[in-house]
């Protein structure tokens, strides 16, 4: 399995990147192929023992989609993001990375499923920002989104288009809330 890891470098694409390398997997599948990218080269794990590449890209270039997926990875995972503050206080960046990156890569995988038989598994990190405040103690399915910030809504957007997309069949999306 070849497994794409959007914004590798952060946080949470360290975390994830480092437990893939020791297991081997992603579920019950093997992972022989890793494809890390962020804006700065993601450091390779050590201790994975299959094909490793690290890219310096930016989601928020229109070119960088295309060449990110030309190499069908079986699962995309998109962690690529400007967080809260930073998008509250740079509303171009936010918009540019949060949103346009997002809809560029979520429409490269559309022209290449269309053409390709091509249907990866995209997982996508959202936030908790999308439901604004206050939050009850469980949010349950019948919960509606209603942002209080830019990162909120661009996160909001992101998950109507992953809706979408893996409605028409272009991906089979997943999108995770993470808290902020």
């Amino acid at each position: 399995m070849h497994v794409l890891i959007i914004g590798a470098a952060g946080m949470i694409g360290r975390k994830f990147t480092a437990a893939i390398a020791r297991s081997g997997k992603l579920g019950s599948h093997n992972v022989t192929k890793l494809t890390l990218t962020d804006t700065i080269k993601p450091e390779i794990p050590p201790g994975f023992s299959g094909e490793v590449s690290n890219l310096a890209f930016d989601v928020s270039d229109p070119a960088t989609a295309p060449q990110l997926v030309a190499g069908r990875p079986d699962v995309i995972v998109h962690l690529a993001a400007i967080v809260s503050g930073e998008a509250e206080q740079d509303f171009d960046k936010g918009y540019q990375i949060n949103l346009d990156g997002t809809r560029y890569l979520f429409d490269a995988v559309r022209h290449l499923s269309r053409t390709k038989q091509y249907c990866p598994r995209l997982i996508f990190a959202s936030s908790v920002a999308v439901f604004g405040a206050p939050l009850p103690d469980e949010i349950d399915d019948t919960f509606l989104t209603a942002p209080l910030t830019s990162y909120g809504t661009q996160k909001a957007i992101g998950e109507l288009l992953l809706q979408d997309y893996t409605r028409r069949g272009f991906f089979d999306g997943l999108a995770i809330r993470l808290p902020t």
